[in-house]
């Protein structure tokens, strides 16, 4: 029997929840024997809202998300909640409508057009509110959001459930309806202006939470101590706000696999079954109160046995599941004793020290690197000597420097050591620089070889295509849906493939349904984008062996993107090289580019237009006059670098109307023609609103102080020789005279 497709379309893969979500997919895919594949793009329009977003071309991940809606699965999975938290309410509205044909069943939202499944909102703001109660917090506010949202709705009624089961009167000045997203600040100003008693706000969602830090910081309210201060969802700004935003948060991975489970039964016709998951309270910072987060030595101050069993909490806190048992909290204790015994309570040699770190050896490797990820986390080794230079004898303290100093290049050196049996990170980025250009000049098998050390990082297979064109895709401007995929490469372990070049050619539905794809079993495959700045080159598909490999996701997406982007060098050198051999020289095709805007000079597009009506006999062509509309006015009033941005942009402009068979030239000025064999366009109508798109969506960006527009003259025509050019381009110029 056929197995069902089934598409996961989450945000940053390298994000805890999105990571949690695709593991608990990927095993419930292989549990239900259904192929998945799992779609990482990042968090969309997360660019436009946030001035500190580091990572500038991370938009383009979510050409992804237009791959899966014209690849042809059987059903598609979306994490609504996370891909859209940083948009308006309309740009989510606009990102799902994309998919209102499709079969969809949305993660973590309030969407009345499909199937839904999300988490059990009540449970961890129950928690969250007891854990406040239980610290003596006692005028708890609630930034509620939007009440016609059904998710703010349940949180809200939540809310005064928590109070009242833990005896707290509902005050309804303390709840505060809100914008779910950044435009809240009057209604937090509001609330914390009008009740000044408020010990602890709770928000309903991590966005509201940040501005709530914003108004309290500007009132100088010490977050955490004079007022707690909860969110919801553990997005990823919880854990960079300062201090940590205290959240509640969900089981990903159930929600994952539960959410494979629906779309199964769906597919399968069998009765719908309602599904949710539960949430949970994670206490940071924000609350002031959990031992993992506190900032100073308080907590390991005291007599020994006081810091004995706050070490024990300490670890407990930050490692699940740790027993008293457990190797890392016996040395870690005992070291606390020794301390005690040989600097506290007798005198230290230099013996002492080096038996001291020398309990480091009954570690194992494992042991070590949590250890020494504890210590570089949260400084465990420092607290600990602050502890130890305020209690030792006077005539120990230089000793008790040299054991810190010692057991920090211990810890480093063992750490690393407990690092070898992983990948060098180092070493792969050599070798898919090596692999690159491993076949030399048969760039076919170099294609092929940047796939073999994949097997070395957790990667069963792997597939390799690249655009039939790279594309320039400029932030903010839509991706073309017409492109066509070349299927280079693939592989199984070690063991790789070339496609032959006549088996090459393929659309997106067949990326993801290729009959290169292994079919013997239930796969889970990853998708990738390969770009590098504004430009994407192709797509990779891997087949990793667990959900450890997302660790190795961004490093490998990078080098295969650069290994990809050398090939597509390598590839146009050689052409070039051989363009250069039986036509013109360099030297002679530079002369017949314009220097501003690289299309053709006036020289150069009327040679080139003469080679391509030679080509094309019958003559149908179609003919374009282009005018920069205002070029004088932005000169006088902007400056001649706009001015020549207004003329660059029209050359893009045309470049992305009539694309790369056209023949484009700059006659002079702001005038542009263009003249295009009939059977590689299309009709004048759709060339004239692709035209209006681009520019549509330039201005709409308000990247320039002026309105941007440029004139067309459009022809279908018939032209043999030069002089039937010239009287079309004639033509044309005349319905722009007459348009005005």
């Amino acid at each position: 029997m056929k197995r069902h497709n089934i598409a996961l379309l989450v945000a940053n893969i390298n994000d805890g929840y999105s990571k949690a979500l695709a593991k608990g997919a990927m095993d419930a895919a292989k549990r239900l024997d259904v192929n998945l594949v799992i779609i990482p793009g990042n968090y969309v329009g997360i660019q436009s809202i946030n001035e500190k977003y580091d990572k500038h071309y991370d938009y383009q991940y979510n050409v992804l998300f237009d791959y899966a809606l014209h690849a042809d699965f059987d059903y598609l999975i979306a994490a609504i909640g996370t891909i859209t938290y940083g948009c308006s309410a309309a740009r989510k509205r606009e990102f799902i409508s994309q998919f209102k044909d499709l079969p969809l069943l949305v993660l973590s939202d309030d969407d009345t057009e499909h199937e839904t499944i999300g988490f059990n909102n009540a449970t961890g703001i129950l928690a969250a509110v007891k854990y406040l109660v239980n610290q003596g917090r006692k005028h708890i506010a609630f930034m509620a959001g939007n009440q016609e949202n059904s998710d703010c709705r349940e949180r809200t009624e939540a809310f005064r459930r928590g109070l009242e089961e833990n005896g707290v009167a509902i005050e309804e000045r303390l709840i505060q309806p809100c914008d779910g997203g950044y435009d809240c600040l009057t209604d937090i100003e509001k609330l914390i202006d009008n009740n000044p008693d408020i010990d602890a706000i709770m928000c309903v969602n991590d966005v509201v939470a940040s501005v709530v830090y914003e108004v309290l910081t500007d009132r100088r309210i010490e977050i955490g101590k004079d007022v707690a201060v909860i969110g919801f969802d553990d997005q990823p700004l919880s854990r960079e706000l300062d201090p940590p935003l205290a959240t509640i948060r969900a089981d990903a991975s159930l929600l994952g696999a539960k959410a494979v489970e629906k779309a199964v039964s769906v597919l399968i016709g069998a009765p719908p079954r309602d599904m949710s998951v539960e949430t949970r309270f994670i206490p940071r910072h924000s609350c002031f109160a959990d031992v993992r987060f506190f900032r100073t030595t308080d907590l390991f101050d005291g007599e020994t046995q006081e810091v004995k069993a706050a070490m024990k909490s300490y670890l407990a806190a930050l490692v699940p599941d740790i027993t008293e048992e457990d190797p890392l909290v016996k040395v870690m204790t005992e070291c606390v004793e020794q301390l005690d015994n040989r600097f506290i309570q007798g005198v230290a040699t230099e013996d002492t020290v080096h038996s001291t770190y020398e309990l480091l050896r009954r570690l194992t490797p494992t042991d070590l690197r949590r250890a020494a990820e504890l210590c570089r986390m949260y400084a465990l080794h420092e607290i600990l000597y602050i502890w130890l230079i305020r209690r030792c004898r006077s005539e120990n303290i230089n000793l008790v420097r040299d054991l810190y100093h010692s057991i920090d290049i211990k810890l480093r050196r063992r750490y690393a050591h407990a690092l070898s049996a992983a990948p060098d990170r180092s070493q792969l980025e050599t070798l898919f620089i090596r692999d690159t250009v491993i076949g030399g000049a048969n760039l076919r098998d170099s294609y092929a070889e940047v796939l073999r050390r994949l097997c070395n990082i957790g990667v069963s297979t792997s597939y390799l295509y690249v655009l039939d064109h790279p594309i320039i895709h400029n932030y903010g401007f839509e991706f073309p849906d017409d492109i066509t995929w070349l299927f280079k490469s693939y592989a199984y372990g070690s063991s790789v493939y070339s496609v032959p070049e006549n088996e090459q050619k393929m659309y997106t539905p067949e990326v993801f349904r290729n009959p290169s794809l292994v079919s013997d079993r239930p796969r889970v495959l990853v998708a990738t984008v390969l770009y590098s700045a504004e430009v994407q080159y192709g797509l990779a598909l891997f087949e990793p062996e667990d959900a450890d490999f997302f660790r190795e996701f961004e490093l490998v997406t990078y080098q295969l993107s650069s290994a990809v982007r050398t090939l597509d060098i390598l590839r146009e050198l050689n052409d070039h090289m051989n363009d250069i051999s039986y036509r013109y020289s360099e030297l002679e095709d530079e002369t017949r580019k314009d220097e501003l805007t690289r299309v053709l000079n006036r020289r150069g597009f009327y040679a080139a237009a003469q080679e391509l009506m030679d080509r094309h006999p019958e003559g149908d062509f179609i003919v374009c006059y282009a005018d920069t509309k205002d070029l004088r006015r932005i000169n006088q009033f902007h400056g001649h670098i706009e001015g020549d941005f207004a003329i660059k942009m029209t050359s893009d402009c045309l470049r992305h109307v009539f694309g790369r068979s056209a023949v484009i030239g700059r006659l002079g000025g702001g005038e542009f023609a263009v003249i295009v064999h009939h059977s590689h366009i299309l009709s004048i109508d759709d060339l004239i609103h692709r035209k209006d798109k681009f520019i549509n969506e330039f201005n709409h960006s308000k990247l320039k102080p002026y309105t941007y527009n440029i004139s067309t003259g459009i022809l279908e025509v018939t032209c043999v020789t030069h002089e039937d050019l010239e009287m079309a381009l004639e033509k044309s110029c005349e319905m722009i005279l007459g348009d005005q």
